[in-house]
């Protein structure tokens, strides 16, 4: 990406500069991780007439998150234009209920037109017309929430997970602050069913967020479950915002959660399946768990501990998975005791962009003593996937034997198949929890 010291670029050639490594919270001339981006364009600017400039102002991976950046999208267009560059891809999120689409938009393009225009005079204009009552209470989301990302300066990453953020802007009391400036923006246009639905659409990625962070602390106290008597009981407020949000969505039009393309009705039923816990009657609940090999310490930090919580994976590989890549690989659950059971069910992953794939093949055995094991069935995945739903259950049904440890054999997918566009390469395989009853 450096510009040549001699070469002089014709005016018939177009050089293009993408921002994909860079921070997200900070204008490029401000942020000192950015040094080698910034002396790139400056050096292309003095020698170059046509400068494609290839800029990125979303989150691919979670289009509806929080995603600050309003306020880096006016001095970064002044420093493209100030170094010579008047050719934009502005690669923004244009779809209904993706972070403020809307509004983004409307700055980029006026920006473009204008990289000198007065950037709180749009914001007001802006949000009074589309938000109409609600909109202070709209713009004082956007302040709040910028302003700390301001203070610590935090790095916003293009496929960053929410919970990247748990502990600054997306703090627990921070986010419960958020909900209410939404609730209160709901009040304001109560009456208004066009602004209502605006501000319906602007609150998903507030709860999205909240949903997404609750997942990584299942039974804590910004969590889908409480502890009471004893017994793991789900928080209804979740469990209505879950079913808002998809109201929202479907009312609104909203067509995909992520640039993967899932739809907001997979998320949902993803969701479900995730917070369905499987504690109450689950023998294999905390139980201890070996692995040959190991999985990836990539997702879920390879904690095998993962498999027994109760809790199955999300939709996200990255939120209570193990991934294994191009292996075959054992499974042994240790019930600790000899019990009787009825049936042992496992959960896979299906994510083809990510390449993501069924595995092959599921066997299960079980033993009295660890060392004999008498095999209760096999599952194999036919076909080439290509019609596979994004999770599956491989359910072994045991006639109640009498048993103590349970060992899956998993095949892997081992490598994308023909018609995947990166055919060939390594692909991985993601389990979930392991459910005895």
């Amino acid at each position: 990406r450096q510009a040549p010291q001699v070469t002089v670029p014709g005016d018939n050639v177009q050089v293009m500069l993408c921002t994909i490594e860079l921070n997200r919270s900070q204008p490029i001339a401000e942020d000192p991780r950015s040094a080698s981006f910034l002396n790139d364009i400056e050096d292309w600017g003095r020698i170059a007439n046509h400068i494609y400039l290839w800029d990125y102002t979303v989150n691919f991976s979670h289009h509806i998150t929080p995603f600050p950046n309003l306020h880096v999208l006016q001095p970064n267009i002044q420093l493209f234009t100030g170094n010579n560059v008047y050719e934009h891809f502005q690669q923004s999120n244009t779809d209904t209920g993706h972070e403020f689409s809307e509004l983004k938009s409307y700055l980029i393009s006026h920006f473009l037109w204008n990289p000198d225009a007065n950037k709180d005079s749009l914001l007001i204009d802006f949000t009074d017309g589309y938000y109409g009552l609600a909109a202070p209470l709209i713009r004082e989301y956007i302040q709040s929430m910028q302003d700390d990302i301001l203070e610590t300066k935090e790095w916003l990453d293009i496929y960053g997970h929410p919970t990247a953020h748990e502990n600054t802007f997306l703090a627990e009391d921070k986010v419960s602050s958020y909900l209410e400036i939404f609730n209160k923006a709901r009040e304001e246009v109560m009456d208004d069913s066009a602004r209502l639905m605006h501000v319906r659409v602007a609150n998903l990625p507030i709860q999205y967020a909240a949903m997404e962070i609750g997942k990584n602390h299942m039974f804590e106290s910004r969590g889908w479950y409480m502890i009471a008597d004893g017994n793991y009981q789900i928080r209804q407020e979740m469990v209505d915002m879950l079913e808002d949000f998809i109201e929202t969505c479907r009312l609104a039009g909203v067509n995909t959660v992520n640039e993967a393309g899932l739809k907001p009705e997979d998320y949902y039923t993803a969701t479900r399946r995730f917070i369905n816990v499987q504690v109450e009657g689950n023998l294999a609940f905390r139980k201890p768990l070996s692995a040959a090999p190991l999985p990836s310490l990539s997702y879920s930090k390879g904690d095998l501990n993962y498999l027994t919580n109760g809790v199955q994976g999300a939709s996200d590989y990255k939120v209570h998975w193990l991934g294994w890549e191009a292996q075959d690989f054992e499974l042994i659950l240790d019930l600790e005791s000899i019990v009787q059971a009825g049936s042992i069910t496992i959960g896979s992953l299906y994510d083809p962009k990510s390449w993501i794939f069924h595995p092959k093949a599921v066997s299960c055995a079980v033993s009295e003593d660890g060392r004999d094991y008498e095999l209760i069935g096999k599952q194999i995945v036919d076909g080439d996937q290509r019609t596979e739903p994004v999770t599956r259950s491989f359910i072994f049904q045991t006639g109640g034997k009498s048993l103590r440890f349970v060992k899956l054999t998993i095949k892997g997918s081992l490598q994308n198949p023909r018609w995947h566009p990166s055919a060939g390469g390594e692909s991985w395989v993601f389990i979930d929890e392991i459910v005895v009853r």
